[in-house]
């Protein structure tokens, strides 16, 4: 046989070869654009049954657009896309990721607020960014926007990558609260973060309780369980976006209410932020001279770094969803260890923990108030009487905590933080006498 003989029957079969690789290529890109797209998504109850009535199949529709809107983009992935929050952002120059070009769109003014859930247990100073969200305020059009991202997304913790520790939680604590803003902006696509918003266990399940829920312990460990509802870090950071998104929408109007002056304050008492009255109040006024909520819609949830999952849709304003949610996890942990941070932190024994260092700081507060300050300091600023079942044993022990507190800053001459222990401790007592339990 020739050598051309030969090349011909080489570029024959490559050429053959070529066309059956394009022709299952395609194949397997219009199944799965044919499943994602037409396929039905699951709206999941309190039995996680699929839902097939008419009316709840309307349901599904809007469930799914919302869907599409967390799960997958339109933008190009050869570009990465910056969302300024002002038009005089489209000059600044950003870092490019390698082989990308930066593309900076306005869309209207924004307010970019990270909420970051710290992965503290009691006692202790810890910084790992446990939940990632960021709550825009779209000044414009009156819309709110959360961009939530999972804790392992890859991000630059200062590690080498053969550590495997480049991870967002790891940015938190180990490069810092800016580093670790810059970072959760550039993931999201945003030009930079505004304001704040950091909470621990024990001031997530405050805010929740204050929410009207009646086991404030259970509904937080729904919220983060990333293995007993299936679907990993992605879906938990669904599940905490959406309850966030229900939240807002169901009790926007106590921000507008009678009461509106004493939750806010006594909302931002409850957690670290850099947020203020004023600025709370700024926002809430423009949001609502747009007329928000006029909608559902009005509030939308984006994952980021998108990719195309079917996420499980929980309504989480319904208690007997959290009571079946729970169970369920609480089946799944009987065969394997799952958020083992939170349930270890919840074997301790909270209140006679809390009346332990109360008592030695006692013994201390005549003639040492700086090992006052030493052993209550953390629990203050955890609010860690929030882990106590009890309401009235609950406020007992922060009353207890906050007047050692208050008079061992006083002895040691620090008159401003001694005022600020005072006030926020008034703050909370107003708060939850306006829970909404209460209602």
């Amino acid at each position: 046989m020739t050598r051309q003989t030969k090349n011909k029957k080489t570029n024959r079969a490559k050429f053959w070869s070529l066309i059956a690789i394009v022709l299952i290529s395609a194949f397997v890109i219009f199944w799965f654009l044919f499943s994602t797209f037409f396929g039905s998504s699951e709206i999941y109850s309190d039995n996680s049954n699929r839902i097939d009535t008419a009316k709840q199949r309307e349901k599904i529709e809007k469930f799914n657009r919302e869907f599409l809107a967390a799960a997958t983009t339109n933008e190009d992935t050869t570009i990465n896309t910056i969302r300024v929050s002002s038009p005089e952002n489209l000059n600044i120059e950003y870092d490019k990721d390698a082989g990308k070009n930066t593309r900076r769109i306005y869309t209207g003014r924004r307010i970019n607020i990270a909420i970051t859930g710290l992965d503290s247990r009691l006692g202790t100073r810890s910084n790992h960014a446990d939940a990632n969200h960021i709550l825009s305020i779209l000044i414009d059009s009156g819309k709110i926007e959360i961009t939530s991202i999972p804790r392992d997304t890859y991000a630059d913790a200062g590690m080498d990558d053969s550590t495997g520790l480049n991870k967002l939680t790891i940015v938190r604590a180990n490069r810092g609260r800016n580093i670790y803003h810059q970072e959760l902006a550039k993931i999201a696509g945003l030009d930079k973060i505004h304001y704040y918003v950091e909470l621990g266990f024990s001031q997530a399940m405050g805010l929740i309780d204050f929410l009207g829920f009646r086991d404030s312990k259970s509904t937080l460990q729904v919220l983060r369980s990333r293995t007993g509802l299936g679907g990993d870090d992605y879906q938990r950071c669904y599940n905490q976006g959406q309850f966030i998104r229900q939240m807002i929408l169901r009790h926007y109007d106590i921000l507008n209410g009678p009461f509106s002056q004493i939750v806010i304050r006594g909302g931002l008492a409850l957690i670290e932020t850099n947020l203020t009255a004023d600025v709370m109040n700024n926002i809430v006024n423009s949001l609502t001279s747009k007329g928000f909520p006029r909608s559902d819609s009005d509030v939308e949830i984006r994952v980021r770094p998108p990719i195309p999952i079917n996420y499980k849709i929980y309504n989480f304003s319904d208690e007997t969803v959290i009571a079946s949610l729970t169970k369920k996890i609480e089946n799944f942990n009987r065969h394997r260890e799952d958020d083992t941070s939170f349930s270890n932190n919840h074997q301790i024994n909270v209140e006679r923990r809390l009346n332990k260092i109360i008592s030695e700081a006692a013994k201390d507060s005549l003639k040492r108030p700086k090992q006052v300050i030493n052993k209550l300091e953390v629990y203050f600023e955890q609010k860690a009487w929030h882990q106590i079942d009890n309401r009235e044993t609950r406020n007992r022990v922060r009353d207890q905590i906050a007047k050692l507190l208050e008079d061992a800053y006083i002895k040691t001459k620090n008159i401003l933080k001694a005022n600020r222990i005072r006030e926020a401790v008034e703050a909370e007592k107003l708060l939850f006498e306006k829970s909404l339990r209460n209602q």
